[in-house]
């Protein structure tokens, strides 16, 4: 079944995994796959507008899920609905992030789901999602939106280099636009930059360091993304990026970057 005839089917599945392409809208289809299934222009529009009372999310790219998260969920939703539709979603964006104890949480839940209750998963790496989650879902590539990509990319002046980083690197539009407007992004490319200049030069890698160590997982996250796009196909650099929500000692993550800089 294509993304189009998911939205317009009349029967929904009750779990999905949507596979996010890079740079892709995944939120604003998340929205439509939800307004999809209730059907009041009201509630479509609480939706729209993030008010929405029975929907939760938790996200793995952040922070590890753990199974406190979960049975969270499950709590809730043992509850009756707060919103008259009676409909209830969760999102789990980065399930492939999610703890083995959150899983085995999660597993039961998908088996035999309360009524009305749908589970929207994300993931950017299908193959690092446990195959006893997929095979409880139904699984959906999200497409890159090109078009969007380009009129948005369009109102900043970003060279060929920070252009293609860009597009190799993001998969969420909305989360580049906010990167962008709130200088994350040029500030994690300057540091990226400077560290592969002079990873040979103790003083200023001090100085990096202690910049590193304030930095919180998600700008820790997308800093290693741009190493690993400025030299790419490092098998050690993929590596660490993958471990980084499992190994979250900032120093030690630092150092490791910092020993791969070295061979190269």
């Amino acid at each position: 079944m294509s993304l189009n005839n998911l939205l317009n089917a009349s029967t929904k599945p009750h779990a999905l995994i949507f596979v996010e392409s890079k740079l892709c809208s995944l939120d604003d289809f998340i929205k439509e796959y939800m307004k999809s299934i209730v059907e009041n222009a009201k509630w479509k529009n609480k939706i729209d507008t993030n008010t929405y009372y029975d929907v939760i999310k938790i996200d793995g790219y952040k922070s590890n899920i753990k199974k406190d998260e979960i049975l969270r969920i499950i709590q809730q939703f043992q509850q009756s609905a707060v919103e008259i539709a009676g409909v209830k979603f969760y999102i789990i964006y980065g399930i492939e992030f999610a703890s083995q104890q959150a899983v085995n949480a999660l597993l039961k839940f998908l088996e035999e789901p309360p009524t009305n209750t749908y589970a929207i998963l994300t993931t950017r790496t299908i193959d690092l999602v446990l195959p006893t989650i997929k095979s409880r879902c139904q699984v959906y590539i999200v497409p890159t939106n090109e078009h969007s990509i380009i009129k948005q990319l369009s109102k900043y002046k970003f060279n060929d280099e920070e252009i293609n980083i860009i597009k190799n690197t993001y998969y969420d539009i909305n989360e580049l636009i906010g990167d962008i407007e709130s200088k994350l992004f040029i500030k994690s490319y300057s540091f990226a930059k400077e560290l592969i200049a002079h990873h040979d030069d103790l003083i200023i890698v001090k100085q990096l360091a202690d910049q590193f160590k304030k930095m919180d997982y998600q700008q820790i996250y997308l800093v290693l993304k741009i190493i690993s796009n400025l030299i790419p196909n490092n098998v050690n650099l993929y590596e660490l990026i993958q471990n980084v929500n499992f190994n979250p000692i900032k120093i030690l993550i630092f150092d490791n970057l910092w020993k791969i800089l070295q061979k190269i």
